[in-house]
């Protein structure tokens, strides 16, 4: 068996991709920003490089995203998986859609704005693609009406709003501008805009409009300065400049009103941009603006017209219908949102835009990007947040991980596994635990994974006897699945396949993980119950404990039995009272003693519960004579679990009598662990009852101990005394 460091490090670069993106590299155009919105979520993820689609960009060795990130041109090189993310086919002459390679999974990110799809692409798609990515859940009727025999995922493509969430919120000055910032195609309702802003707002002098487009279609400029001298308003605002990235974002922060009325809409990135800086909205109801409707302050316009979807750009052709929208019915829109910002109505509901639009963040969706691709990521690092829109089903979950697997699979290594270590049960569990929790934000690293196997666990320690592992026999394997359900929704048999856990696997250099939390372990935890981040630390472990922990059937059952018995329906004080040989992990090597918690427990009843209110003690502790002096002091208040491994009268008195202290050997799990015959996986699950238990209680007093530290983030609200 290999062990550390001889599986290679988890890839950080995108040496040796393995998944391309075929796309558009002018990042200033909407079509380009889907190449930017795949590459930089999947090289979160995975080693990704890109194809252009532009032939004069294929020799260069990179391409660099908007936010800096070096993406690699693709050199021929064996992929595992690919997007296509241009225009689908744009007519005779276009064929792009040859350039995506034929091994591994290929993918179609599919935009568009009619009710109907061209023929031609329902042939390439049919023929040369194994799923369609649609950007919107509206896209799905239309495509499975027009012929589409692929699998259908709806993932919105994530976009970079980060920045602009971060921008402080632009207050509407004296003069309210309305605007949009579009393509000057015939199917984005320009000259409609700019009749129904020319009458709602004829006259106006503390209201403009600002038309603005990166792209202009051969007339279309003209024909909207025709419109605008017909309109006869003279509070227009023409903008043609080819704006950079960010150059277009000041621009759009300079607007109250973003307002859209387009005949159709594959997924516009315009108005999530705009609700991303709190701006209030007007759009017309159609394609990806749907989903936008509902947001406080974004008011939609009825498109109940139809007319013929006409494609200049594909031979001019037209794919069935487009809605329009009425001029009535935008004028009248329109003049409720500038009263909305009149009134001041629009600064209560600027977090409910900003909000809205994060769902469609990088932050958000990346996650859901990288499911694509392997499935597992989705149980790995769950996105509660990820917006309703995302549909994967789990029949493309299974399909793609079956193509991933016939294609050899992934290299580089994406997991890292944890080994036991010779400790405490919490200890064992904290350092694996907190290599869980940080790895939800290392997007290259797919699985963590416990290897608590006993057997590798000896093999490890060969030559050297063990002091504190006694939770498990040889043949018990890997006992993680004695006291917990398997990860990922994996089944115990992976968990004991040495192949399964490490084949591209790593364990860490930093076994301990202090780089990342360097006040968890026993020896600092007194400085990381004091820090003001502790609340913050048991919060953001909650989460993943929530996400991924799962007790075992049998113990799940023993706790819930318990806490229904008795630790219901009263204030519960928990005590977890250490033996006094633990003074070697406490500060100043003082450990606090058992009158110390009654004192304590006293006066907090007496300062703190209600007369009225009925309270309990719970009691965590590994010594009999504790378990008989709470019994004296509190009687019928106190709830302790009976059937527990504890030191016994005549193992306290060797201690009691010793004359080194601070020695170890007198700790309870060292004292089972002096001989193999004795190891057994029951009193892990004694102390993990007692964790979860504690877990229940409203207040707990506690020392410095990996118990007490997994409490607190079992459950965040309980608070913690340090005594």
């Amino acid at each position: 068996m290999v062990f550390p460091n001889e599986l290679g490090r988890v890839m950080q670069g995108s040496i040796g991709a393995e998944i391309c993106v075929i796309g558009r590299c002018n990042f200033s155009s909407g079509i380009g920003l889907l190449t930017y919105s795949f590459a930089e979520a999947l090289s979160r993820s995975f080693p990704t490089c890109i194809l252009p689609t532009e032939p004069n960009l294929r020799e260069e060795r990179e391409i660099k995203l908007p936010n800096g990130r070096s993406v690699p041109v693709w050199r021929g090189q064996t992929l595992k998986a690919s997007i296509f993310v241009d225009v689908f086919w744009n007519g005779t002459w276009d064929l792009n859609y040859t350039l995506v390679p034929s091994t591994g999974l290929r993918l179609a990110c599919i935009v568009w704005d009619s009710d109907v799809f061209p023929s031609e692409w329902m042939n390439i798609l049919n023929a040369r693609y194994d799923a369609a990515v649609i950007t919107s859940p509206h896209l799905r009727e239309p495509l499975e009406r027009s012929g589409c025999e692929v699998p259908i995922i709806c993932v919105p493509p994530p976009l970079d709003l980060e920045p602009l969430l971060r921008r402080p919120f632009v207050e509407p000055s004296k003069k309210i501008r309305v605007g949009c910032v579009a393509a000057f195609h015939p199917r984005k309702g320009t000259p409609l805009l700019l009749r129904a802003f020319a009458e709602a707002c004829r006259g106006l002098a503390d209201v403009e409009l600002l038309l603005h487009s990166n792209l202009a279609f051969p007339g279309a400029v003209d024909r909207v300065k025709r419109e605008i001298e017909r309109a006869e308003v003279d509070n227009v605002i023409l903008s043609t400049e080819n704006m950079s990235i960010e150059a277009k974002t000041d621009l759009i922060d300079t607007i109250d009103i973003f307002a859209n009325l387009s005949r159709g809409e594959g997924y516009s990135i315009g108005p999530r941009e705009a609700l991303a800086m709190g701006k209030v909205c007007v759009l017309s109801n159609v394609g990806g603006h749907i989903e936008l409707g509902g947001t406080p302050g974004v008011f939609m316009v009825a498109a109940p017209e139809k007319m013929p979807a006409r494609f200049p750009e594909i031979d001019n052709r037209v794919f069935g219908e487009q809605r329009v929208v009425r001029l009535d019915d935008a004028v009248q829109t329109i003049g409720k949102a500038i009263d909305y910002v009149r009134n001041g109505s629009y600064a209560e509901t600027v977090i409910d835009r900003r909000n809205r639009a994060a769902d469609f963040s990088f932050s958000r969706l990346s996650n859901a990007v990288a499911e694509l691709i392997d499935p597992a990521i989705g149980k790995f690092r769950r996105s509660p947040q990820s917006p309703p829109e995302v549909v994967i089903s789990d029949e493309y979950r299974a399909f793609s991980a079956k193509i991933i697997r016939s294609s050899g699979g992934l290299s580089g290594c994406r997991r890292v596994v944890i080994p036991a270590h010779d400790a405490g049960f919490f200890s064992i569990f904290n350092v694996f635990f907190t290599h869980l929790a940080w790895a939800q934000q290392d997007h290259r690293v797919h699985m963590v994974l416990p290897d608590w196997d006993v057997n590798r666990f000896k093999g490890r320690h060969a030559g050297s006897k063990p002091v504190s592992f006694c939770y498990g026999r040889p043949e018990d394997g890997n006992i993680w699945t004695k006291f917990f359900e398997p990860l990922y929704g994996l089944d115990a048999a992976q968990f004991e396949d040495p192949k399964f856990l490490y084949e591209g696997s790593e364990i860490p250099d930093d076994l301990f993980n202090t780089s990342r939390e360097p006040l968890m372990t026993y020896v600092n935890a007194y400085r990381l119950y004091k820090s003001p981040d502790f609340q913050g630390f048991r919060n953001q472990y909650h989460r993943v404990l929530q996400d991924h922990i799962i007790l075992e059937p049998g113990l799940k059952k023993e706790v819930a039995t318990f806490a229904s018995d008795h630790l219901e329906d009263a204030f519960i004080i928990g005590a977890h009272v250490r033996h006094p040989s633990h003074t070697v992990e406490q500060p100043g090597a003082l450990i606090a003693h058992t009158n110390d918690y009654i004192r304590r427990i006293r006066r907090l009843v007496e300062d703190e519960v209600p007369k009225s209110r009925s309270w309990k003690v719970f009691l965590a502790t590994d010594q009999e004579r504790v378990v008989r002096r709470f019994k004296q002091e509190f009687g019928d208040r106190l709830a302790v679990v009976e059937d527990a491994r504890r030191t016994t009268d005549v193992e306290d008195s060797k201690f009691d009598s010793a004359k080194e202290k601070n020695a170890d050997g007198f700790q309870l799990q060292h004292i089972v662990a002096s001989s193999e015959e004795n190891w057994s996986t029951s009193m892990a699950r004694e102390v993990i009852r007692d964790a979860f238990l504690m877990g229940k209680c409203d207040v707990l007093f506690h020392v410095v101990s990996n118990v007490s530290t997994a409490v607190s983030y079992i459950n965040p609200q309980c608070r913690m005394i340090f005594i």
